[in-house]
């Protein structure tokens, strides 16, 4: 699920009024400042001079940072107030996302299952993201700014749905990257090979987006709502689907992603969400449900697997967890857990302590 993040500066620098303060540092403002945009409440928000020439950018409302900011370990930060908001514990993260395969069956109960015992949730940052490009299987699956999904078919017609979702988003934010990703793992299931190869790129994560938007749409969340209908990720099908949708029902939609006739919807022309194939095969064959996704094995040993980041702020990623300069946390090696502390991460490679031992170890990349 991709999200277009940008700054809207709106006619340059304006005149301050006497009462007027910077909304990032809270300094009144003297003479002219910059109207800004909050792209979480849409607001237009005073910036002094000095902060809108600030790099540092919140990740959620896009605002410069100075003071009382949470920077994340992969570089992300986050001002005061979407930080007090974000789900920073992995484990809440993966709690909310687990808990949502259930909303969702019941919330579309009439319409479609979702697979749930067969989907593997992991909380990634975003350098592991960007990793899974790179990924073998994960070249032609979903992979967004906020999260990625990845399908493997397994003997006897059964499937292993892996689903990955970036850290620190705010819950509502959470939840809708879910409905979309769970939402590849529905058509993975439930729509041939050849209408999936038939549907457009765009028309495919529009129907996500439709799933997302209808789920949050139930739980009232208008920001999400707003963001969905306004991020041109979909280059305007998701308008499409919404019309069609109101016009012929949910069902319709499905129906049409399963067995259309066309790669896409027009706006123009939403009659053509009628025209279904009855002879097309609408789903792949039943599948039965994996009791667990087995991740694919880590290494052995330990691995850098990649440096990245500017040289006074880089990171590594280690097997299968990425750290900044003495962070500590638990990598996977082989059938077990390590817990290492990153001391000093080099051009090409990164200095670790294991915890257990108190062995330090430099790793170099390629090494393995």
């Amino acid at each position: 699920m991709r999200l277009a993040v940008a700054i809207v500066l709106l006619a340059g620098l304006v005149f301050a009024a006497d009462d007027e303060v910077c909304f990032v540092c809270g300094k009144k403002l003297e003479s002219k400042f910059y109207r800004m945009t909050d792209m979480y409440t849409e607001a237009k928000v005073a910036v002094c001079p000095e902060c809108e020439k600030l790099e540092s950018r919140c990740f959620a409302c896009g605002l410069p940072v100075k003071t009382d900011y949470k920077q994340l370990s992969d570089g992300r930060y986050l001002c005061a107030r979407d930080a007090k908001e974000a789900i920073l514990s992995d484990e809440e993260a993966k709690r909310i996302c687990e808990d949502e395969k259930d909303e969702l069956n019941r919330q579309f109960s009439r319409f479609m299952s979702f697979p749930t015992t067969n989907v593997a949730v992991s909380i990634a940052d975003r350098f592991n993201l960007q990793n899974l490009f790179k990924s073998p299987g994960y070249e032609q699956a979903c992979v967004s700014v906020f999260g990625a999904t990845l399908t493997q078919r397994l003997p006897d017609d059964r499937f292993a749905h892996s689903v990955n979702v970036l850290n620190g988003l705010r819950k509502p934010r959470i939840k809708t990257v879910c409905a979309h990703e769970f939402t590849h793992t529905w058509m993975a299931e439930n729509v041939s090979r050849e209408r999936r190869q038939g549907l457009s790129p765009e028309a495919t994560e529009a129907f996500c987006e439709l799933i997302a938007y209808k789920f949050m749409e139930a739980q009232q969340d208008a920001v999400e709502l707003r963001v969905i209908k306004a991020n041109p990720y979909t280059r305007g099908q998701i308008e499409a689907l919404l019309a069609a949708e109101n016009r012929y029902g949910f069902n319709a939609l499905v129906e049409w992603v399963k067995a259309g006739e066309d790669s896409k919807l027009d706006v123009n022309d939403l009659d053509r969400v009628r025209a279904v194939n009855a002879d097309k095969p609408r789903a792949t064959p039943a599948s039965v449900s994996v009791p667990g996704v087995v991740p694919p094995p880590a290494p052995e040993k330990l691995v850098l697997k990649s440096i990245s980041g500017p040289p006074n702020r880089r990171f590594a990623l280690i097997n299968d967890k990425t750290f900044g300069p003495q962070e500590a946390g638990k990598v996977r090696v082989g059938q077990s857990n390590l817990v290492i502390r990153c001391l000093e991460i080099r051009t090409n490679s990164a200095v670790i302590h294991i915890e257990s031992s108190g062995e330090k170890q430099e790793l170099f990349l390629g090494a393995d």
